[in-house]
């Protein structure tokens, strides 16, 4: 690295090229090869058990989605907190006894009266086509 910093420096103009070199002194001295070397063997009986990336390979591809979350999926996600308003206003049919919403009519009660009139309607329809023949 000093030779590459040396023949680059000799293109520099004289006030760059010594404030770049005093650099370059004090980067080369605070970072000697002696410490690396030194912190190896001062720290011999420490060992890390951490995993690597082998170990955590198969987790890391288990941990990622295979497809893309459809549309309808996605909607669900982002609008869940909006959930539907409970009924409240629910008592009993006085007609039937089921249960019904208050002020509705009581569905129960209305099959039973379109029954009754579809009979209605078909009777009537029968008499006329007997009585027009």
């Amino acid at each position: 690295m000093a030779t590459v910093a040396a023949i680059r420096l000799s293109q520099w103009p004289t006030p760059i090229r010594l404030f770049a070199s005093q650099w370059v002194n004090i980067y080369a001295h605070i970072w000697r090869p002696q410490l690396i070397p030194s912190l190896s063997i001062a720290l011999p009986g420490i060992s890390l058990n951490l995993p690597t990336l082998d170990d955590i390979w198969g987790s890391i591809l288990k941990a990622v989605p295979k497809k893309k979350p459809s549309h309808s999926r996605r909607r669900h996600r982002r609008m869940a907190g909006k959930a539907l308003p409970e009924v409240t206003g629910l008592c009993k049919c006085p007609g039937c006894g089921e249960t019904k919403r208050t002020h509705r009519l009581c569905q129960h009660c209305l099959q039973d009266m379109r029954r009754i009139w579809r009979q209605d309607d078909a009777e009537l329809g029968q008499q006329r086509h007997e009585g027009g023949v």
